[in-house]
């Protein structure tokens, strides 16, 4: 018996083997599962990385569109080699015949970088003068280069640049190869602006590649200028008025904005004053033998309701934050040197924000907007192209040779006319010269195409 149980200690055990089996498959899932883990979250660090990559790359991109739009939007913009417009083409608001179809820009940050553009040779082809040397589709036909700003700020290294190796601006055309402009299309404040071919400004189109590593994006928008708020009458008041004298002269038929003002032929009229409130009451305020000195649209005086409520403080805001010039306090006959001319051409426009009040005395000129906080109180000779727009009260005096502003007065106080006007203030509408005030404004992206 004892050697039975013997010899059958000595038999192999069969559950042995299928343990080491199991152990060998759970040893190899575990494995597998291992590996498969690693993969992954390198995979999921790579795309992240891609993602990241991808991101700053958009924003490059989206940097090379700020600059181009920043440099496109103010003519007036000093050192002059900053704007990237043809000189003289934002002042043609009446029509696409002001402006050059095929015009265009690389802004570029080496030399030779507008050649990485995939559609660089697309001009050769297009049937427009893209250079504006006079000839159609030669064979080295491209868009000028110009360096970027970046290149030219002092102490930015660069590695510290933001990558957009280049980014093309031109006018969006329609099949025709004709500027397509954003604006008052019917020239009615009641309806918004469009597209036209007939006024406002060229809308743009901007290609902008971004750079970032490995990471590179071509990104595309349209941009415009919105148009400035209609503009209700020669003179827009939301306060009282009151008038004496007979010397002084409100008209709101269309004046040319240089001397000697003419009427211009055919076009409609806007009120010689127009309220958002009770034109009577301003209207009462009037002599018999004062009608006459209001003209414009209907019967003299011509004192009527607005069809619109404008904010003026909040248009007074933008224009504040584009100043050329800016003078802090009450001000008394400042130096008006370098606040634009109507004379020059194209003509010179300003935008000055006086924060407080200003009287003039003496002798001051400009072209442009205006923007005054405080009251403003005119004696002196004044002569301004353009908008004033005053937040508070505008007294005018006598004193002076002459006194006119050519485009539209707006006020949120009251206008006072005082009995010794010396015979010579004249408050015009112009048309002509408010458009021109469109082109200090900013272009805004309009519509994005991300490639």
């Amino acid at each position: 018996m004892n050697g039975i149980v013997a010899s059958k200690r000595g038999l192999p055990n069969p559950e042995a083997g299928n343990t080491l089996i199991i152990a060998l498959l759970v040893l190899f899932l575990l494995t597998s599962l291992g590996v498969s883990y690693v993969a992954v979250t390198k995979g999921d660090k790579q795309v992240a990385g891609n993602q990241l990559t991808s991101t700053q790359a958009f924003s490059n991109a989206e940097a090379g569109i700020s600059e181009v739009l920043a440099r496109m939007s103010n003519p007036n913009v000093t050192p002059p080699n900053i704007y990237l417009g043809t000189a003289g083409a934002p002042w043609g608001t009446e029509g696409p015949g002001n402006y050059h179809p095929g015009w265009g820009r690389y802004v570029i940050t080496d030399p030779g970088n507008s050649g990485l553009d995939p559609q660089y040779n697309t001009t050769a082809a297009d049937g427009l003068d893209n250079n504006n040397n006079a000839s159609v589709d030669e064979a080295s036909e491209h868009y000028p280069e110009v360096g970027s700003r970046q290149n030219s700020v002092v102490g930015l290294s660069v590695s510290d640049r933001l990558d957009y190796p280049w980014v093309k601006v031109r006018y969006k055309l329609n099949g025709a190869n004709q500027i397509v402009l954003f604006g008052d299309h019917d020239n009615n404040p009641t309806t918004p602006p469009q597209e036209n071919l007939v006024r406002g400004i060229p809308k743009l189109i901007v290609t902008s590649a971004g750079r970032r590593g490995t990471g590179q994006k071509i990104v595309t928008v349209e941009a415009v200028k919105w148009p400035l708020p209609p503009v209700p009458g020669s003179v827009y008041t939301e306060g009282q008025m009151t008038f004496n004298g007979n010397a002084f002269y409100i008209d709101g038929h269309d004046h040319n904005y240089t001397a000697p003002y003419d009427t211009v032929g055919g076009a409609a009229p806007l009120p010689g004053i127009s309220t958002p409130n009770d034109p009577n009451a301003i209207s009462s305020q009037l002599n018999g033998q004062q009608d006459d000195n209001v003209e414009g649209s209907g019967t003299d005086p011509s004192v009527q309701s607005s069809g619109v409520n404008l904010d003026l403080p909040a248009m007074a805001a933008e224009w504040s934050s584009m100043a050329d010039i800016t003078l802090s306090g009450n001000q008394t006959n400042p130096n008006t040197t370098g606040w634009g001319s109507a004379t020059t051409s194209p003509p010179t426009l300003k935008i000055v924000h006086v924060a407080g009040d200003l009287h003039i005395s003496g002798n001051a000129s400009g072209a442009g907007v205006l923007v005054i906080d405080g009251d403003f109180t005119l004696s002196g000779t004044f002569n301004w192209n353009g908008v004033v727009l005053c937040l508070q009260d505008v007294s005018v005096t006598g004193g002076g040779t002459a006194k006119q502003i050519v485009g539209a007065l707006m006020v949120q106080g009251s206008v006072n006319n005082d009995s010794n006007l010396n015979g010579n203030i004249k408050l015009l509408y112009s048309s002509a010269m408010i458009s021109q005030l469109n082109a200090l404004t900013r272009y805004e992206v309009s519509s994005w195409i991300d490639q």
